[in-house]
């Protein structure tokens, strides 16, 4: 019996000599393609490289650009609060101010006009002058 025992173990043993060798093939394709893919991935890697190389640039670059547009913003910022001071405070004086309206001026004195005709409600000393201008044009219209 121990002779029946001895072929049946030795063609387990060739079957799985046989499993063993195929999947010896299969590792080794799989091998040679991670070998041939290395050079792939080496490609890859110095893409990779320098694509980190430009974004940190990038980056640079932007930072550099918001700190500016940060700075120009804050300034912006302090000059919209100091505006808004000044509105709030002009608005503070100005309901405080009550509105009147400006008084009327007075109208300027108004100059009587003379009369350069000589009236009997003149003035006595007008008369005085008169009386002697008369002579004085009766002497004139002599004259002629």
């Amino acid at each position: 019996m121990t002779d029946l025992y001895i072929p049946i173990a030795q063609i387990i043993l060739a079957v799985a000599m046989l499993a063993v060798a195929v999947l010896c093939i299969r590792l080794d394709r799989k091998i040679t393609a991670l070998r041939e893919g290395k050079d792939g991935v080496a490609a890859a890697a110095a893409e990779l490289a320098l694509a980190v190389g430009r974004a940190e640039a990038s980056v640079v670059a932007l930072r550099s650009v918001s700190e500016a547009a940060g700075e120009d913003l804050q300034r912006s910022i302090e000059e919209a609060r100091a505006t808004a001071e000044a509105l709030k405070f002009l608005v503070t004086t100005a309901r405080a101010v009550e509105i009147k309206p400006a008084p009327a001026p007075e109208p300027a004195p108004v100059r009587q006009k003379r009369d350069l005709r000589w009236d009997e409600e003149e003035v006595e000393e007008d008369f005085q002058l008169t009386r002697r201008a008369r002579p004085l044009a009766e002497t004139w219209g002599g004259l002629r």
